[in-house]
């Protein structure tokens, strides 16, 4: 009984996709806390320091993503405001 419910956490969650071409691509994925072995096919469990890397980095690509979108907006303005200007308005 313990053995089939390792067998089930190693077992990673398959996906098949479908494109309107009738192209399939497959998809791994994993549940929460689990990290895709290097055969591809099961989950094995992250270490805690390894959880905490992950979670710094995900927070460092958020305000990263944030700060590049800021910064799109603010050359969107001046260039608005720089047509404006040439227009006489």
């Amino acid at each position: 009984m313990i053995e089939e419910n390792q067998q089930e956490l190693d077992e990673a969650e398959r996906q098949i996709r479908v494109n309107s071409k009738g192209k399939k691509t497959k998809r791994v994925k994993c549940k929460p806390g689990y990290k895709l072995k290097a055969n591809g096919t099961s989950c094995e469990a992250m270490s805690g320091s390894e959880k905490m890397t992950r979670k710094k980095a995900a927070k460092k690509s958020v305000k990263k993503r944030k700060s590049k979108s800021q910064a799109g907006s603010n050359r969107k303005r001046a260039k608005a405001l720089n047509k404006r200007k040439s227009l006489g308005l």
